[in-house]
Parts: structure tokens; C-alpha cells; sequence
């Protein structure tokens, strides 16, 4: 299971270059170079989960982009690597993103996050199908949420889950 580390990051640049879009970024917290190459499987949301092209994202927007800790990065400058998923930051929408493996309980080890189920909780597949509480034990998911207990486990109430085993 890869080690998911969130890089928060402002659009530089974007391109295209042997089929593959190429998105330049710099770091928010301390202003390092970073080029991601997104193949057509690596998907892409704003913060609500609604999926978008890689078009809807505006240079000197912010990104949200998660990638494999446990890869090493190639020795290039600036580093360049192949994000899990990236999730366009949009000031006009609140809430939260986490990604990670939840167990049947739906409780997140990693995460340190317990997730509760309500009616109006959207459940779906990264092509967007409707799914059931049981599609989601030992998941990898993408957990879109507004707010969380101050409780241990932190908990919440998810507006939207996405399973998406093919981030791992």
C-alpha cells in the first residue's frame, strides 16, 4: 500500500508533451519546483468530487495533488513525478479531501479517520456508477467531507466517497 503524501501547490505552468499532460508547480509552503506528467488514468476533481479535464484547471490555481511517498523521485531538477490524483482547490467550496484505505468498519488506520454514512452520502466509482455501503470495506477511497469530530478517532459524515482501487 503506497504511503499517500498530500502536496499542496500552485499551478505554474501546463502543457502537453507526448500525450501526457504536464502540469508545473511550485509549493506553497516552501516554494519548490515540482512537474507532475498526468496519464489519462490519473484522475482529477475539484473539491466536491465533481470530475473535471485537465482544461478546467487555470494556471495560479491551487492543486491538491497526492502521490506515492514510497516512490523514488528521479534525480532531475525540478523533481518530476506521476501523481496518484490531483484535486483543484476552488475558494467558493469548503470542505476537505482524504485519501486512503478504510476497512469494513470504514476506518482509516492510516488516516486516523472514521467515517458515518448518511442517506444523502453520494457513493460512486472513479467513473462515477453508483455503489453501496459494501463496495467499500478495504478500499482505497477518495472521502470528500465539510467537518470532523474533535473526538479520537476524528470522525465525519462524507458528502461524497469514491472508490478508486487504481491509485494504489
Amino acid at each position: 500500500m503506497p504511503l499517500i503524501k498530500k502536496m499542496e501547490m500552485i499551478v505554474h505552468s501546463i502543457s502537453v508533451q507526448s500525450h501526457q499532460a504536464v502540469i508545473e508547480a511550485v509549493s506553497e509552503r516552501d516554494n519548490k519546483k515540482i512537474v507532475f506528467y498526468l496519464s489519462s488514468v490519473v484522475p482529477l476533481f475539484t473539491k466536491d468530487g465533481s470530475p473535471i479535464g485537465i482544461s478546467a484547471i487555470p494556471v495560479k490555481s491551487k492543486i491538491i495533488a497526492y502521490v506515492n511517498s514510497r516512490k523514488p523521485l528521479p534525480m532531475v531538477h525540478p523533481p518530476q513525478v506521476q501523481p496518484l490524483l490531483i484535486i483543484l482547490e476552488q475558494h467558493h467550496i469548503e470542505g476537505e479531501v482524504a485519501v486512503g484505505r478504510f476497512d469494513e468498519r470504514l476506518y482509516s488506520e492510516q488516516l486516523k479517520l472514521k467515517l458515518h454514512l448518511k442517506n444523502e452520502t453520494e457513493m460512486v466509482n472513479i467513473r462515477g456508477n453508483a455503489l453501496t455501503k459494501e463496495h467499500l470495506a478495504n478500499q482505497m477511497l477518495i472521502v470528500f467531507y465539510k467537518t470532523v469530530t474533535h473526538s479520537m478517532p476524528v470522525q465525519t459524515n462524507p458528502t461524497k466517497i469514491i472508490v478508486a482501487p487504481n491509485i494504489e
